[in-house]
């Protein structure tokens, strides 16, 4: 018995190891892509918007010059199938203003062991979803045209978090339609589009996207109308956003959400002066 609980001791402290080392080397990852992002070339804030638009991110910005690079932090909860179990989660993430361009990462743990760990992230038109079990071994993991596209469009749809990107990023190409505005973006897969809905009261209280490329749980892919909703607008670090939102997709039975969170902190780095 001894000797089992000493082999026992020395796969935790392995895995615990070797997270430790993946953990580093995602952080470093993360900051290559936020470098990036902070380095794109200042751009004017655009005069081409749609007035719907425009209203929504000039209030969002509080009055405030538009910056650099996002950042927030999230207590969430996911399902990886509609009749699968909810796991907590805490994520960070970064989102770029001026160009296409975010790094999302997460953590699920078992007490205070991080057992599952997620890159979620779209940068230099490549798109990555890689989810690993302690940080070393692979669960999931999506790249590729498909992959390109379905980033630049969860991109696009959290927006509402950054009236920055809104008012300087020139690649996004808006278009009001009947349902809303539709916003899309060129990839080297293909153009991700997403339609914002907004409410009576202007502000951006829903998403779609119809055939966006979906990891299905028996690992294939398919498109499907993806779908997100954001609630609770109030000022946070500096910016007027949506603290609460659910993403999900439309199923044979419905809306069916396999995320819902809360933003927690919230702050924009300083741009460089145009």
């Amino acid at each position: 018995m001894k000797i089992v609980a000493l082999a026992f001791l020395g796969l935790v402290v392995l895995a615990l190891a070797v997270t430790g080392a993946k953990a580093w080397q995602v952080a470093r990852g993360n900051a290559r892509i936020e470098a990036g992002l902070a380095a794109s070339a200042p751009t004017p804030v655009r005069d081409d918007l749609p007035d719907a638009v425009r209203t929504f991110a000039e209030r969002g910005m509080l009055g405030a010059d538009p910056g650099g690079v996002v950042h927030l932090s999230q207590a969430a909860e996911m399902q990886r199938d509609p009749n699968g179990d909810w796991m907590a989660l805490t994520a960070r993430q970064v989102i770029g203003t001026r160009v296409a361009g975010f790094a999302w990462t997460a953590t699920m743990r078992a007490g205070p062991v991080p057992v599952v760990r997620v890159l979620d992230s779209y940068a230099d038109g490549r798109g990555i979803l890689d989810v690993r079990l302690f940080g070393a071994w692979r669960l999931d993991a999506f790249e590729g045209d498909e992959a390109a596209v379905a980033e630049a469009a969860r991109y696009l749809a959290e927006l509402p978090w950054s009236p920055d990107a809104i008012l300087l990023n020139r690649a996004l190409v808006w278009t009001p339609v009947e349902e809303g505005v539709e916003v899309a973006l060129e990839t080297p897969g293909g153009t991700a589009r997403v339609t914002l809905h907004f409410d009576a009261a202007s502000d951006i209280v829903r998403m779609t996207a119809a055939n966006r490329p979906a990891v299905q749980p028996d690992g294939t892919m398919r498109p499907m109308t993806w779908e997100g909703r954001y609630s609770e607008y109030r000022e946070i670090g500096g910016r007027r956003i949506p603290v609460a939102s659910e993403v999900g997709y439309i199923h044979d039975t419905g809306f069916a959400p396999y995320f819902r969170g809360r933003t927690l902190d919230y702050s924009v780095s300083a741009s460089a002066p145009n």
